[in-house]
């Protein structure tokens, strides 16, 4: 089981695009930065379906977010430790 984490939208990098090729269905996927922008598009929200997907809580405020994405589980840093920890592998796209 991997945990994916991205970084960088979509639109301005296809780190995300690239994960979805290699995730496996048990990986899990964290968004971050500037990441949390692709699920402002229909189509990624679609592709991330039937994913572990997580958010990191703090960026999401920091962004203004929180209304748009309230829908997903969003995680704190304490949180996000401790999903590295129960995962076999962290890969940060």
């Amino acid at each position: 089981m991997i945990l994916h984490h991205i970084q960088h939208s979509a639109s301005e990098d296809n780190a995300l695009g690239t994960c979805l090729r290699y995730a496996a269905s048990k990986d899990s996927i964290l968004l971050s930065g500037n990441g949390l922008y692709s699920l402002l598009l229909p189509a990624w929200q679609v592709q991330l379906t039937g994913y572990s997907l997580y958010l990191l809580k703090e960026d999401v405020m920091a962004r203004g977010l929180s209304s748009r994405l309230s829908a997903f589980k969003m995680i704190d840093y304490d949180e996000f430790i401790s999903q590295t920890l129960t995962h076999e592998k962290v890969i940060t796209w």
